[in-house]
């Protein structure tokens, strides 16, 4: 008999996975908990008919397939949001290469497309992971260039020259005479 079919084994008492399925035919995703004694088991488990509707779009099991599988702990919640995050970024820079017709990102050298793509990795593609500028010489250094910063930056230069707009250097404050 195994653990999870044991009489003394309850169902909060064993593990809890969590398991991602697509259905690329219908668009769907589907997460889905399940308490199983096995990865194996889990996999099984998110089949049954308990788990999906009756009737309608997405009930299908069978159109699903798993996209990923982890047995959830407490680093799992982090990893997922780094995952997804990452998933969202790879259909930005997928459809933003595919908006300017280009199979890879470029990087340019001009200080403004720079200094795009510092606030970019700083805000968007890696956020936490350096702190914005703030007078400390370290930390107002610019980050090394991102290729998913560079391509929202691309495609930011583009929207902004389609609408007739320009970035322009601020000029330099003017100093206020002192007495």
């Amino acid at each position: 008999m195994t653990p999870s079919h044991s009489p003394e084994v309850r169902q909060g008492d064993l593990p809890c996975f969590r398991v991602e399925l697509e259905s690329p035919a219908e668009g769907i995703r589907r997460v889905l908990e399940v308490r199983a004694g096995s990865m194996e088991e889990a996999l099984v488990k998110v089949r049954d008919a308990e788990h999906w509707p009756s009737g309608g779009s997405g009930s299908d099991p069978g159109r699903f397939r798993v996209v990923e599988a982890t047995e959830e702990s407490a680093t799992s919640e982090a990893r997922h949001d780094r995952n997804a995050r990452r998933r969202y970024l790879n259909i930005i820079v997928e459809a933003g290469l595919s908006a300017l017709g280009k199979t890879h990102p470029e990087h340019s050298d001009d200080e403004f497309s720079d200094v795009l793509c510092d606030f970019f990795t700083r805000a968007i593609t890696l956020p936490g992971h350096a702190p914005f500028p703030a007078g400390d010489a370290e930390a107002d250094r610019l980050l090394s260039t991102d290729d998913a910063a560079a391509v929202m930056v691309q495609l930011l230069t583009v929207h902004l020259d389609h609408h007739g707009l320009k970035v322009a250097p601020a000029l330099p404050e003017e100093q206020s005479p002192t007495s």
